[in-house]
């Protein structure tokens, strides 16, 4: 089957906390992929499809860990995978040197691209 993706996604492993718009609590998941246009994660709890969220994405730099700007994001899919779930959500805006220049850094090393 052909990858119909606008953006290619790259594979990385990292803790990710979403946050619906209009709640309090963090969930915290595991990134699956990232592009510039969104990202697909694994976690505990179900969202609803076209949920509104905020994203917090957490890596490590050295052996510090750092947070990465918080994105807001609209949910696309969503998939129960045993009593997981697995979510893809786009970015309200794509990720570039202005927008979000941390990410943007992050996603431009995961690719092996000089930034």
């Amino acid at each position: 089957m052909a990858d119909k993706r606008k953006l290619r996604r790259k594979h990385l492993l990292g803790e990710v906390k979403v946050r619906p718009i209009n709640g309090q609590d963090w969930i915290e998941a595991l990134v699956m992929n990232i592009s510039r246009g969104g990202i697909g994660l694994y976690g505990n709890e179900r969202m609803r499809k076209g949920q509104k969220v905020t994203v917090s994405i957490t890596y490590l730099e050295g052996s510090k860990m750092k947070e990465v700007e918080q994105i807001a994001g609209k949910v696309c899919w969503v998939q129960p995978i045993g009593n997981k779930v697995a979510l893809g959500i786009m970015f309200e805006e794509k990720v570039t040197k202005k927008t979000f220049p941390i990410l943007n850094r992050c996603l431009a090393y995961a690719s092996g691209v000089k930034d």
